[in-house]
């Protein structure tokens, strides 16, 4: 059975396809950044939910670690963790944007970093990077949004290149 992680399935787009992976006979493991989300997860007849702070390596690693433990392969990652900070490029604070960064791109490139090793040594395996249309064009007031997902344009496509 082929088995999928996705990060940042409390909500939205990570949420919606592990329910419709699920649907159709995969092994999901999804993932949450809070705890408390697990649960609610679990209540839907998501056996494998999994904590997991895209921005800790550790976690990352552990949630891997427990993947092959348990299947003994990972064959889909799905990099979707992440979030928008709605503002004017003027009134952002840099942490604001060093914390949008964390998350959606050194987060995402964390998580390659360390799922193409185990992919390697499968010799097969996909990563899915969710970015977005605004890793193409940018929007007035979603600056920071912006310059994450370009960033996660020009590590992928850079990746696809090296594969």
């Amino acid at each position: 059975m082929t088995n999928i992680v996705i990060t940042g399935c409390s909500t939205g787009i990570g949420l919606e396809t592990a329910k419709y992976l699920k649907s159709q006979g995969y092994k999901v493991y999804p993932t949450v950044k809070n705890e408390g989300h697990i649960a609610t997860l679990q209540q839907m007849g998501f056996e494998n939910v999994m904590k997991l702070d895209v921005r800790n390596s550790f976690e990352i690693a552990e949630v891997i670690a427990s993947v092959l433990i348990e299947d003994g392969k990972i064959d889909v990652w799905f990099n979707n963790a992440g979030f928008g900070q709605a503002g004017a490029i003027e009134d952002i604070k840099t942490h604001i944007l060093r914390e949008q960064f964390e998350t959606n791109v050194f987060g995402l490139h964390e998580c390659t970093r360390q799922i193409i090793p185990i992919m390697r040594k499968q010799g097969y395996g996909k990563i899915i990077q969710h970015s977005s249309v605004l890793g193409l064009v940018s929007l007035f007031g979603r600056g920071a949004y912006n310059a994450s997902k370009y960033a996660i344009e020009g590590l992928t496509d850079t990746l696809r290149l090296e594969a």
